[in-house]
């Protein structure tokens, strides 16, 4: 039995190929966001708009701010509360967020 020499090196071939049909699944955003710095970020709002897009229908307030923003509660629940505003989303009286449309 021989050993090879290059065992150790490793190369994917083709993978691009394979990604393409995941490329052009991207959920349409259509969420407009005022720009106001102090009062909720922007980028976690679009992150919001594209979780409630791809998970189930009804998912926990808790859930969503806690994904937006493990470390800072607070960034979250603004992001949250600019979804609603935006009326991308809506929080029933159990406290779940479903996307509107």
């Amino acid at each position: 039995m021989r050993g090879r020499k290059d065992k150790d090196q490793f190369e994917v071939t083709r993978v691009a190929g394979r990604l393409v049909a995941y490329t052009g699944s991207q959920p349409e955003m259509p969420v407009e966001v005022e720009p106001e710095a102090d009062a909720f970020d922007a980028e976690l709002v679009e992150r919001g708009a594209r979780l409630l897009a791809v998970m189930p229908r009804r998912q926990l307030r808790a859930t969503i701010e806690d994904l937006l923003s493990p470390h800072d509660r607070e960034r979250g629940r603004r992001a949250v509360d600019a979804l609603i505003d935006a009326a991308f989303a809506i929080e029933d009286e159990t406290g779940h967020i479903r996307k509107v449309a």
